[in-house]
């Protein structure tokens, strides 16, 4: 019976000393240290800029570099029909838009989350949409898109748009 209860004893010691070393390495897993946080905000802000940037000058060579080189990069745009798979078939749609009219966002609330070198963004705000004879159109828009760093680019992997209210 004394061989039992010590043989439960070891059992149940054991029991705590691996729920505390998981629970201690899942800790130092998740905190984060503010300044690799703010740098890593930092990060993806400009590359949402330069996105920005990119589709207001209508530069459709600069605005592709920045997606992702694999063949499952997509773009879903806010209209019916709107879903674009791969670099050909982006570059074709952004060509036919970027052709007589540049976009540019309003960027009022950004949620920026990440997990190593893969990031997800939200944006709520305003989409501008200017054409060639300069009349200019401000809407309600949001985008949520994914970005994997690339030698230490971000480069876009998913972008989904929408107008909120069906706008």
């Amino acid at each position: 019976m004394k061989h039992l209860q010590k043989s439960a004893l070891v059992i149940f010691l054991l029991f705590c000393l691996l729920t505390a070393a998981s629970a201690y390495s899942q800790t130092g897993k998740t905190d984060k240290k503010p300044e690799a946080e703010e740098a890593f905000k930092k990060e993806i802000t400009s590359a949402l800029e330069l996105w920005n940037t990119m589709a207001k000058n209508r530069d459709v060579n600069h605005f592709m570099d920045l997606f992702d080189k694999t063949a499952d990069i997509i773009v879903v745009g806010s209209d019916s029909g709107e879903i674009f798979k791969g670099r050909n078939q982006i570059e074709a749609w952004m060509k036919m838009l970027f052709a007589h009219r540049s976009f540019s966002w309003d960027m009022n609330r950004v949620d920026i989350h990440h997990n190593g070198n893969t990031a997800w963004v939200f944006m709520d705000g305003n989409m501008i949409v200017s054409d060639d004879k300069g009349k200019t159109v401000k809407f309600p828009y949001r985008f949520t898109g994914i970005l994997v760093k690339v030698k230490n680019t971000w480069k876009w992997r998913l972008f989904d748009g929408s107008v909120p209210g069906g706008h």
